[in-house]
């Protein structure tokens, strides 16, 4: 078959040369047995001499060439050679020829312009054919009446529903699982009871708080929960002389040290100092128990 084809295909190439030098070859995938819509495919060889170049603006373009063909793709590409240049062609047809019996099509030909020192010369790409063929229904044998040339529908594919089944509630039980990871880390109900999430749900409680106007209560009210929670957290009161030993004990709040500091020191200043609540205090304080919060997350 291998063989038959080469055969062919050497069979079809079409030689021509414009000025002396430069020549151009036509190679077709197949000379015959093209269907309506079928691609044609089919490159030309082009030499010329070293000095030479093809001028862009004449290669074919992708269009209609006649009624029932088309140039579908046009593609340039340099090939090494020892001696002057080469380049190959590729072209991309596309028949609509309706045949009624087996025939040839003529490919239009065209005309390259190739740049030289001396002035540009035309190469002409000559036209050639390739052979199609018709399509013909298939007559079936003739009945005596119309409904004879029905046939029942073929039977519908089983599906296998206890497999999809199976994958169904497989996959349920795994989005079950993970949800139940997800609300753990996060402290969602049923698990904001855990002792060690205090922080976490300090942070959940104050955060619609932080986006109302401010409320002096609340933020004192706010400020003693964050106490309570670090004081509940070491084990006895913590005050911002005892932060370094707190950080020591519980290394996993250290990242959190300079919101700590922050919320001591507003700790001072509201309830030592005579300034008051602040509209931004209540976003503060709830950041503080957020960043708590995710450290306690990570231990």
């Amino acid at each position: 078959m291998a063989t038959l084809f080469l055969a062919l295909l050497l069979a079809l190439p079409v030689s021509c040369a414009a000025a002396q030098a430069a020549t151009a070859e036509i190679h077709s995938e197949r000379p015959f047995g093209y269907f309506v819509g079928d691609l044609i495919h089919a490159f030309v060889d082009i030499r010329a001499e070293a000095d030479a170049d093809l001028r862009p603006a004449s290669l074919p373009s992708p269009g209609p060439l006649t009624i029932s063909l088309d140039l579908r793709d046009s593609r340039l590409e340099p090939i090494a050679a020892a001696e002057g240049r080469r380049w190959r062609l590729h072209l991309t047809y596309q028949t609509f020829y309706v045949s009624l019996d087996v025939r040839d099509i003529k490919i239009p030909g065209f005309t390259l312009i190739v740049a030289r020192p001396g002035g540009d010369e035309p190469l002409s790409v000559p036209s050639w054919s390739v052979g199609v063929a018709p399509l013909r229904e298939v007559t079936p044998t003739k009945a005596q009446e119309a409904v004879d040339y029905l046939r029942p529908d073929g039977d519908p594919p089983r599906i296998g529903e206890r497999e999809r089944e199976r994958v169904t509630m497989a996959l349920a039980a795994a989005t079950l699982l993970a949800l139940l990871l997800v609300a753990r880390d996060r402290a969602i109900p049923p698990f904001h009871s855990r002792s060690v999430r205090r922080f976490a749900r300090l942070a959940r409680r104050l955060g619609p708080l932080e986006w109302r106007p401010a409320d002096a209560a609340q933020t004192i009210e706010a400020m003693q929960s964050l106490h309570r929670a670090i004081d509940a957290t070491a084990g006895r009161s913590v005050l911002s002389s005892d932060l370094p030993a707190f950080l020591d004990a519980h290394p996993q709040f250290a990242p959190a040290e300079a919101a700590l500091r922050r919320f001591f020191d507003l700790s001072e200043r509201l309830f030592y100092g005579d300034a008051a609540a602040r509209d931004d205090d209540m976003a503060e304080i709830a950041a503080v128990a957020r960043a708590l919060a995710r450290r306690e997350r990570a231990r």
